[in-house]
């Protein structure tokens, strides 16, 4: 958790040490994947319940929809909140609220308004390639059901089925 390094890919040396991507910042597997499961999964998600909500998105002046600054901080903070968790050795009762992880939600908001200002358009850019890798994802995930599907048809013996 040291600083933040949580929200940076990842490479791993020959001795499966890990160390953070410093030009690649909330683009790790763990938050892409988070932000997948949290709003773009499933019939009741809010990627779905709220689709006019993310329209304006995808229709960004530069053709690349982009990830929403509040969205991505409160997924680094959960990232963050899970990892605390963790270091506390895993207690029975642990409260996720506001009050107690605000600091670290704004932390994030600041970091990536402050990136936004000083540097627009690599801050697009991240943003854009986080809104993409979850979309694509997304599209795995459903290529992950069609596959699952067709392959329990398979084993489907519609000749030997009874008939009506």
């Amino acid at each position: 958790m040291e600083q933040h390094a949580y929200i940076y890919a990842l490479k791993f040396d020959l001795n499966d040490d890990a160390s953070p991507i410093g030009k690649k910042p909330y683009q790790g597997d763990l938050l892409i994947f988070l932000i997948y499961e949290a709003v773009f999964s499933g019939p009741k998600s809010i990627g779905i319940k709220f689709v006019e909500r993310f329209a304006k998105l995808a229709n960004n002046k530069g053709n690349r929809p982009e990830c929403p600054i509040p969205l991505l901080a409160l997924v680094a903070t959960a990232v963050y909140a899970a990892l605390f968790w963790k270091t506390l050795g895993s207690p029975g009762k642990f409260n996720f609220t506001g009050n107690q992880f605000s600091e670290t939600y704004v932390f994030h908001v600041k970091f990536l308004e402050d990136l936004k200002r000083d540097a627009p358009g690599k801050f697009h850019c991240m943003m854009a390639d986080i809104y993409e890798a979850v979309q694509t994802l997304k599209r795995k995930g459903n290529d992950h059901f069609v596959n699952e599907h067709r392959d329990a048809l398979g084993l489907l013996d519609l000749d030997g089925m009874a008939d009506d």
